[in-house]
């Protein structure tokens, strides 16, 4: 069936907003993990089991259903999509313990290369060459950002960032493909995915007041909306729009340490996070690749 074009805009418009506000959600997760005093293991466990809490709550509650219903409804794509956002959460994590946020920075900004590059593979998904030209240009501005702080960062922690970002990717694309999985259950069973993950090496228990309260923000609000959000983007925009979005993490990312922290940012940042919501507005202006 072919949309109308008010359709299809209103379409664009849900998707925009979607991406954007996934990913603004998610720029608090560099905040909280800086607050918590604790290792990545022990942020993953306690991350994932709050998630699987809140979905778990969400679908009862409020979708009049059952997670096991959903399982098996859903079968081997709800597994592997929840997997993958396992894998994104638990690398990302692991990479900001293990190697330089500005090397994190460097590898999100990719993002948008690696999801056209699996959409074009797997769903045959044309990128246009408006939003070639946006991502080329936000990794430009990412480049500018972190142009004085490069380096410093460990192999291991930049393949971990590098993982995180081809299973967010990879996510992206399964969830275009198959739009009528539930995206609440694939965030929850990726939390439970989680904390059976780092329940081996985690502490458990222990953590200061500031921890616990870093670790159910992260776990119970913030990234259970961020990744519900980002989940469902995809039934409106290609799999290279929504991860046009990926560079908003890392300018809010610095926003929040300036609020939180007193860290007033340098020039460069300024004027590259400028460059990357220039380059988002614009190559999400046009028409969108979308259509049904």
């Amino acid at each position: 069936m072919t949309l109308s074009a008010n359709a299809l805009v209103d379409n664009k418009r849900r998707g925009v907003l979607l991406a954007f506000g996934g990913m603004l959600a998610i720029s608090t997760d560099s905040l909280f993990i800086r607050v918590a005093d604790a290792e990545g293991f022990d942020v993953t466990f306690w991350v994932g089991v709050f998630t699987a809490i809140v979905m778990s709550t969400v679908i009862v509650f409020h979708e009049r259903t059952t997670p096991l219903a959903l399982v098996r409804r859903d079968g081997w794509v709800l597994l592997l999509a929840a997997s993958l956002q396992a894998a994104m959460t638990t690398f990302f994590v692991l990479a900001l313990k293990n190697t330089s946020v500005s090397n994190v920075v460097v590898i999100i900004a990719a993002a948008p290369l690696f999801a056209a590059g699996f959409g074009w593979l797997w769903l045959q998904e044309k990128t246009s060459r408006r939003v070639w030209t946006a991502i080329a240009v936000s990794v430009v501005g990412i480049l500018i950002v972190i142009s004085g702080s490069i380096g410093g960062g460990s192999f291991g922690g930049d393949l971990l960032a590098v993982g995180a970002i081809a299973s967010f990717s990879m996510g992206l694309v399964l969830l275009r493909r198959y739009p009528a999985t539930s995206r609440t259950m694939v965030v929850g069973l990726g939390g439970a995915i989680m904390s059976l993950v780092a329940v081996w090496p985690a502490q458990i228990t222990g953590h200061s007041s500031q921890t616990w309260l870093s670790l159910l923000a992260m776990g119970a609000v913030f990234g259970p909306l961020a990744r519900v959000m980002l989940s469902t983007a995809p039934r409106f925009l290609s799999a290279a729009e929504v991860g046009l979005f990926a560079p908003v993490e890392t300018v809010f990312a610095s926003f929040w340490v300036f609020l939180f922290f007193g860290e007033v940012p340098i020039a460069t940042t300024w004027a590259g996070g400028g460059i990357v919501l220039g380059a988002l507005i614009w190559g999400t202006s046009g028409p969108s690749s979308v259509a049904s």
